[in-house]
């Protein structure tokens, strides 16, 4: 009578996964180092991609919405802070595409390496931080062109970066588990990136949301980010301190229910490839 098929239970059990992850971080920087000279290959024109992408974005929305529309842009100039906006949700957009693609762009790399397979999302994630880096410098430089006066507050522009890149690291782990199982999940993600843009401060301030739903609304973490990083690089009103924090605490929840996420079904995914 032959056995009867035993089931296995993968488990997450993140402590081990992390302490192999750190052991290898070396792989991690060169990773991250390849994607990002891929795209400045050609230094000219890699750099001129950056900032026409969301030049033209932030024209585009500056014409339609501070133009014709006239949302108001709390005495900041709209055309700056919409780049800010747009700047940051580059960061969220790249590493959400990047993270869905993960298990089908990076499949020969996984397959021939003992390669961690959370470092394809992270390189992404970090990569995609570089440029955003990059394009938040040039948003600061726009703002002052406009005539934005920022002060001492500019030094908190690398925390609000930080946990900008904390919560595109959770949503990037997430989308990579899910589409590594589920692979059609993928078609989704570009019509969920961009309604998720209009759900958060991208092209509008915060203000606009009626007070009695801002604290609902800071559940979004981009939210408070956003708010945080046109308070450091423009001068705009702070965000409100109680609905900052709540903005923090969910990008610190998305970022580890996403490393939970991908741990627990990085097997299933791999299963796949």
């Amino acid at each position: 009578m032959p056995p009867e098929p035993s089931l296995t239970i993968r488990k997450a059990r993140p402590p081990g996964r992390l302490l192999q992850l750190w052991e290898q971080r070396e792989a991690l920087g060169a990773l991250t180092f390849r994607q990002i000279r891929s795209r400045f290959a050609q230094p000219v024109i890699g750099l001129a991609w950056l900032i026409v992408q969301p030049v033209i974005q932030a024209l585009v929305f500056s014409l339609f919405f501070g133009f014709l529309v006239r949302v108001p842009s709390d005495g900041t100039p709209y055309p700056a802070m919409v780049f800010t906006g747009v700047a940051l949700w580059y960061l969220v957009s790249h590493s959400a595409m990047e993270g869905a693609n993960t298990f089908a762009s990076a499949a020969p790399l996984l397959r021939q390496t003992p390669l961690p397979r959370l470092y394809p999302v992270l390189a992404a994630v970090m990569s995609a931080t570089v440029d955003t880096s990059i394009a938040l410098i040039i948003a600061l430089f726009a703002g002052l062109l406009f005539g934005a006066h920022p002060g001492w507050q500019l030094l908190s522009a690398p925390f609000f970066l930080l946990a900008a890149m904390l919560a595109a690291f959770g949503i990037a782990s997430i989308l990579a588990a899910l589409c590594g199982v589920w692979r059609d999940a993928r078609q989704l993600v570009p019509l969920g990136t961009q309604m998720a843009m209009f759900a958060s401060p991208v092209i509008y301030p915060t203000s606009l949301i009626p007070a009695q739903w801002q604290s609902l609304y800071a559940l979004n973490p981009f939210v408070g980010i956003i708010s945080g990083l046109r308070w450091a690089l423009l001068g705009a009103p702070a965000p409100n301190p109680s609905h900052l924090a709540i903005s923090i605490a969910a990008a610190i929840f998305i970022g580890g229910f996403g490393l939970w996420t991908f741990f627990a079904l990085e097997g299933r995914a791999a299963d796949e490839l």
